[in-house]
């Protein structure tokens, strides 16, 4: 870019910066007058009984709590929610400086072609879809209402009046719905009306994998793909990769160049790679905060292992039983290891090396969690390959076809609309770059006789093309 340009990116960045702020100001401002000034009378009011009567209802404790009581709970949760979003605030203005600065772009981010984001779509729907496929969710309609414990969204949705609390007693009903989810993760994956299906299939997986929780416990598998999928929604990720680009490009639409890296859909992947990093940070964050630097003592760490061996799983070896004589020094490195591991998972969004290393630790860590413990994270696994471009493996399969069996050359009728869309479908296809298509009415054919030995005409090419074809429909 110009130094004129990068000028006016500058003040265009510097402007935005500070109407974010005062914007920020302006909320916060906005709240505190709120609750200074707004908020307190409504509480007198509704403690003396005469506001509004869902209010007045909320005063249950009147018997037991002064008004004064009230009054100061409300001023330490107004303090602590302007606490909470003045720190808010002040992260997104640096996270905003950071992002929007060209170092940060291109050190941390990079820029990205639309097959990358295309490949990443297909793969976590891919990924999304075999979790799916492994569920029983019609199973559940089996069980009493009773054992459910619903919560937050879910909640919500039972409370709503159009019946989900109904579909989810149904047998018959939860099939369907899985089927739907189904085909709306495998429309994903194969990138066929992309701009719909994407945020469809999130919100109907949310809702499965909600059913199954509300009957079971909370686990950790298919959250951080589902977040993925949800934030693939906001992004073009069907511009690659895509039967909606196949289907562009057979039609002649203009679409995004394949060879041609752009800000966009690196900072899409970009966004993919911190929910992930942000989500395993937070793992190892918890437990220092709930386990302290003790989370690693040996004991603990045995007695989790024995738990979870003892207890009936889909699998029944018990391997972590032979670590009974292993020294505690062995033990407790192991839990050094995971806090450590998990809680510098953030580096990975500031280095490039560290992008490399810790997806490759993260699939030895689920599978000696798997070995020990018998639980299996597979879509977490399989989920670090989107921190890897594999543009390099494609082009050396690529180079080795050519130098082995050299280019396939297609001759075509650039008059036959059928065969022009016919051979823009077959490049749409041509993944290892294998095919030269030539139109044989603009080709030299003195000269391709010659190169290659033949003694082609107009005349054979067009008996070849047309005759043949309607003496074979004949």
């Amino acid at each position: 870019m110009s130094p004129d340009g990068d000028l006016i990116m500058g003040m265009r960045r510097t402007r935005f910066f500070l109407m974010l702020t005062c914007v920020l100001l302006g909320l916060l401002g906005l709240w505190i007058a709120f609750a200074k000034l707004v908020v307190p009378p409504v509480i007198e009011s509704a403690y003396r009984g005469e506001s509004f009567p869902i209010l007045n209802s909320l005063m249950t404790g009147r018997a037991t709590h002064s008004m004064h009581e009230y009054l100061q709970d409300w001023e330490q949760l107004a303090w602590n929610v302007a606490l909470i979003f003045t720190g808010s605030g002040l992260l997104g203005l640096v996270i905003f400086l950071l992002a929007t600065s060209s170092t940060f772009f291109s050190r941390f981010v990079g820029e990205a072609t639309p097959g990358t984001l295309g490949a990443m779509r297909m793969w976590i729907c891919g990924i999304l879809l075999l979790f799916t496929l492994t569920e029983d969710l019609p199973s559940i309609a089996w069980l009493p209402a009773e054992t459910r414990h619903s919560a937050g969204i879910m909640a919500w949705m039972y409370a709503l009046p159009f019946g989900f609390d109904k579909l989810v007693a149904s047998e018959a009903g939860l099939y369907v719905f899985q089927l739907l989810t189904e085909w709306l993760l495998f429309l994903g994956m194969i990138g066929l009306g992309t701009r719909m299906v994407i945020p469809l299939g999130a919100a109907f997986f949310l809702l499965l994998l909600g059913v199954l929780q509300d009957y079971s416990f909370h686990w950790h598998q298919g959250w951080i793909p589902l977040y993925l999928i949800i934030i693939l929604s906001f992004t073009p990720c069907g511009d690659g990769w895509s039967v909606d680009r196949v289907r562009r490009v057979i039609r002649g639409q203009p679409v995004p160049d394949s060879a041609c890296a752009l800000p966009v859909y690196g900072w899409s992947r970009y966004t993919c790679w911190v929910a992930i990093a942000v989500s395993y940070w937070e793992t190892g964050l918890c437990k220092l905060r709930y386990g302290g630097l003790s989370w690693w003592d040996p004991e603990g760490l045995r007695a989790t292992f024995y738990f979870d061996t003892l207890l009936p799983r889909e699998y029944d070896w018990a391997w972590s039983l032979s670590l009974t004589p292993a020294h505690d020094p062995l033990i407790g490195s192991m839990g050094i290891f995971v806090i450590v591991f998990e809680s510098l998972w953030i580096v990975v969004l500031f280095s490039r090396i560290a992008r490399k290393i810790w997806p490759v630790l993260t699939v030895m860590f689920h599978t000696a969690v798997f070995i020990l413990q018998k639980i299996l994270f597979l879509d977490l696994m399989l989920m670090q390959a989107v921190f890897y471009n594999f543009t390099g493996v494609r082009q050396a399969i690529a180079r080795w076809l050519e130098t082995r069996y050299g280019r396939i050359e297609v001759l075509y009728d650039g008059h036959c609309p059928l065969c022009i869309r016919t051979v823009r479908a077959l490049r749409a296809f041509d993944l290892f770059a294998r095919l030269d298509c030539l139109d044989f009415r603009r080709l030299d054919l003195a000269e391709y006789n010659r190169r290659h030995t033949f003694a082609l005409t107009i005349e054979d090419l067009d008996r070849e093309m047309y005759g043949e074809a309607y003496a074979s429909v004949r």
